[in-house]
């Protein structure tokens, strides 16, 4: 898959004669998404086309209103997911009050059809471009009669009763209700991040751990998980804790990512990316009185991991 960076429209050349294309946020990558992106290959297979998707970084809300709902996915993590959906291109456009004054003619004439040259339109059916989100559905729709593209609106995907959206993607992992957030998805929910170094606690515990730093932002509950870890090795089952660390630190602001591979001590996964697929919470966190009560507890999880695991 190819990646182009815009600031602007015209930052991009002339990039295809002919291409099927689709445009949204995807945050998330949920199944109304995947039916998006569905459609997308199957036209894109039918015309014998690219397929291409246009997305905004960060969120347009952040610009529109001043305020963004957190981010379930990084930039990078969203790229990979579509990767693996088989687009491809996909146009990054740097979503700032320059770009949300465009107006949808523009954005129609110069991306759409001059530089990418249209054949058919994906959308969702609540997609709206341009300024003032005038470029609605019923406004590509004139606007591919006009130049000659199709476009297809796909509806809403619906999962045991429950409209499929971000917004009931974020809630169900704000909740720690793993199976929820997984049925919307259509798969597990995973955090994406790189191996940084960490204070080595783990280790004098007995339980050595990768600390993951992770640039997403809609997090589970506090506590500790049967993971699988996708590592440069395959993928490895787990336990990790995300937490504040009380034992140790008494007045943390932020919650850190610790991943304890489990029945391996020969990895070296500093500096390596790591996806981790939350299974199932084990517990909440809390304070021990002693290293020793928690070093029993840890081992307590690493069997609970293993059993969950299993399990699944």
């Amino acid at each position: 898959m190819r990646r182009h960076d815009l600031r602007a429209l015209t930052d991009l050349p002339v990039l295809h004669a002919g291409s099927v294309v689709t445009m949204g946020v995807f945050d998330g990558l949920h199944l109304g998404h995947v039916a998006i992106l569905q459609r997308l290959r199957d036209a894109a297979r039918e015309h014998r086309l690219p397929a291409v998707c246009v997305t905004f970084w960060p969120h347009p809300r952040a610009v529109l209103r001043g305020e963004a709902p957190r981010h379930i996915l990084s930039l990078e993590h969203r790229l990979e997911l579509l990767a693996q959906q088989g687009v491809d291109d996909v146009l990054v456009i740097d979503f700032s009050p320059e770009f949300a004054a465009v107006e949808p003619e523009e954005f129609v004439e110069q991306l759409l059809v001059r530089r990418l040259g249209c054949r058919e339109l994906v959308i969702g059916h609540d997609t709206a471009i341009g300024r003032a989100r005038r470029g609605d559905a019923a406004f590509l729709a004139q606007a591919g009669g006009h130049y000659g593209f199709r476009v297809v609106a796909v509806g809403g995907v619906v999962v045991n009763g429950e409209v499929v959206s971000s917004t009931a993607v974020r809630q169900a992992i704000a909740e720690g209700d793993l199976q929820r957030a997984q049925r919307l998805l259509g798969r597990p929910v995973s955090l994406l991040g790189t191996v940084v170094p960490g204070d080595g606690r783990g280790a004098t515990l007995g339980f050595p751990t990768a600390n993951l730093e992770v640039t997403s932002e809609a997090f589970p509950p506090l506590g500790v998980y049967a993971v699988i870890a996708r590592t440069a090795q395959g993928e490895l089952p787990a336990v990790m804790n995300y937490g504040l660390r009380p034992t140790f630190h008494q007045d943390a602001s932020h919650g850190v990512f610790e991943v304890h591979v489990l029945d391996r001590r020969d990895l070296q996964l500093r500096g390596q990316h790591m996806e981790v697929l939350l299974v199932e919470q084990l517990r909440r966190e809390r304070k021990f009185e002693s290293v020793e009560s928690l070093r029993a507890q840890i081992g307590k999880d690493v069997e609970a991991a293993r059993a969950a695991l299993a399990a699944s």
